[in-house]
């Protein structure tokens, strides 16, 4: 094989995956939990929705309408059919193909913006200052972002995070980011172990494992494929030094 497009064939795993990052229901769940009530029929923005995981999470918590974002059509084609698998109705579930920095939807209206593990693409602090205006006033967002657990890194995955999230902050940091948005932090909610293992990492290692003989010629593709299975031994070896944490917040 040649010319082989490295995207394509991340694409090929992460279409494979039952979700695009780490978390899970439950994870989802314990952040919901942690909002103040919401209107009966909540209007809800899903940033960086992926597969929709958490956009379906989203239905079955609440009687309210989402509307999910993603600039890959790919991901919402898939969230659209395992909706429709589950029997949403249109009107509750509304997908956007495009940019987040660049939505196209009215101001002021949402009840909840959501956001798992994508507004590293912006910067937290820039993310949430973008999709403010977004919010209904005094409504809430629930943003997921990885972030350090220690002031003094090890030198090896403080140098992997530097080139794959440079402004990546500490808990602290983010929250007085979220403050100098105009948020005010009301919770957070820390992954655990397994919300990182048992949908992304472990179905990662499976769906690697099916398309290696597809491209066993090809080391674009065998390129890939290290780099993922760098990532989860660097998170084996370091998960005491950063993880993804949940802020849940308000907009003031």
């Amino acid at each position: 094989m040649s010319d082989i497009d490295p995207f394509k064939v991340f694409m090929e795993i992460q279409l494979g995956l039952p979700r695009n990052g780490p978390g899970s229901r439950e994870a989802t769940r314990a952040a919901f939990k942690l909002l103040p009530p919401l209107p009966s029929e909540p209007e809800i923005l899903d940033l960086g929705a992926g597969q929709g995981a958490a956009t379906l999470e989203l239905l079955r918590l609440t009687d309210g309408r989402v509307t999910a974002v993603d600039i890959m059509k790919p991901f919402l084609d898939k969230l659209e059919a395992n909706a429709e698998g589950e029997g949403v109705p249109e009107t509750r579930l509304r997908t956007l193909c495009g940019d987040f920095e660049d939505l196209h939807l009215p101001q002021g209206v949402f009840d909840l913006i959501w956001s798992e593990g994508a507004i590293y693409n912006l910067g937290f602090e820039e993310g949430l200052a973008h999709w403010r205006p977004f919010l209904a006033p005094g409504r809430y967002a629930v943003i997921s972002d990885c972030v350090w657990k220690t002031g003094e890194p090890s030198l090896e995955i403080r140098h992997f995070w530097d080139e794959a999230y440079p402004s990546m902050g500490t808990l602290a940091e983010n929250a007085a980011r979220a403050q100098r948005a105009g948020f005010e932090v009301l919770g957070t909610h820390w992954l655990t172990e397994d919300d990182w293992w048992a949908e992304y990492y472990e179905p990662m290692k499976t769906r690697i494992r099916e398309l290696l003989p597809d491209y066993a010629g090809a080391p674009e593709a065998l390129a890939v494929f290290k780099e993922q299975e760098e990532e989860m031994e660097l998170f084996e070896r370091f998960q005491d030094q950063y993880g993804y944490c949940f802020f849940v917040l308000r907009a003031l």
